[in-house]
């Protein structure tokens, strides 16, 4: 097997079964199960493998007793009913748990659910485990906004860096780059990186910048009160003062607006 099967009285059609739900042989982990109708631990698999396969039907009978993928189960179903962050919630509960059996589509739909829930915390625990497993760059977009948007602002650059090939195609990546540098105090580095932003004008220094700005700066309580009305020049206008003025949070805002307005 792949992965250990943590449950008691392991006996070999659980194994089988469960080696089925990993090669993504659903329809025949559904026909296991089916045979042994009284087997919790392969109702509730069979009832992951119906949702993992895209299947509606049957999503009932599978609910009765306990076993270790219970938490999988109720995690499922939550998804299947809106509930997306009680569902990752419960898909952490889950992987939280010591020697339970973990296999990639299990484990890519959890990250999937976490981040539409926008609960990137559970999104980075589920990555952690995720990477001890995977020798893939699949989510490393997941795990880069995770931690920007948890204010992690240098794990988020360190995954950049990691990934840079993959990210550097992505504009609203390049846009949080940028924005999280400038929390870092780093702007040089985000020079390079927001000048690409349409409209950016150069930037010789910051304290050079500053005072160049230093009129838009002035008319920010001007810009603010006509805000939705802005052209986007005059967006990336009142961005930069906010910028210059060291308010890094409503500059980050107007920036992350016209990073989203371009992709």
């Amino acid at each position: 097997m792949g992965q250990s099967l943590a449950v008691s009285n392991q006996t070999s059609i659980e194994e089988t079964a469960w080696e089925l739900f990993e090669t993504g042989s659903y329809e025949e982990v559904i026909a296991v199960a089916k045979k042994n109708p009284n087997h919790v631990f392969l109702n509730h698999l069979s009832g992951i493998a119906e949702f993992e396969s895209g299947s509606d039907t049957g999503i009932n009978y599978f609910l009765k007793g306990s076993s270790v993928l219970t938490p999988l189960v109720e995690a499922y179903l939550l998804r299947e009913g809106g509930k997306l962050r009680e569902s990752a919630k419960k898909f952490r509960e889950y992987f939280r748990a010591s020697s339970v059996p973990v296999t990639y589509s299990i484990l890519r739909t959890a990250i999937l659910v976490s981040e539409d829930a926008v609960d990137f915390k559970t999104a980075l625990d589920l990555l952690a485990i995720y990477k001890t497993r995977f020798a893939n760059d699949y989510f490393c977009k997941t795990e880069f906004f995770s931690n920007y948007h948890l204010r992690n602002y240098k794990e988020s650059i360190q995954v950049f860096g990691e990934n840079a090939k993959r990210l550097s195609q992505e504009r609203d990546v390049m846009g949080a780059l940028g924005l999280a540098l400038v929390h870092l105090g780093k702007f040089d580095e985000a020079k390079s990186v927001l000048e690409k932003i349409p409209g950016y004008e150069e930037l010789p220094t910051f304290d050079e910048k500053k005072k160049e700005f230093s009129e838009k700066i002035a008319s920010i309580p001007k810009m603010e009160a006509k805000r939705k009305s802005l052209s986007v020049s005059e967006l990336i206008d009142l961005g930069f003062a906010y910028l210059f003025s060291e308010n890094f949070k409503k500059a980050e805002e107007v920036f992350t607006e016209l990073v989203a307005a371009q992709a």
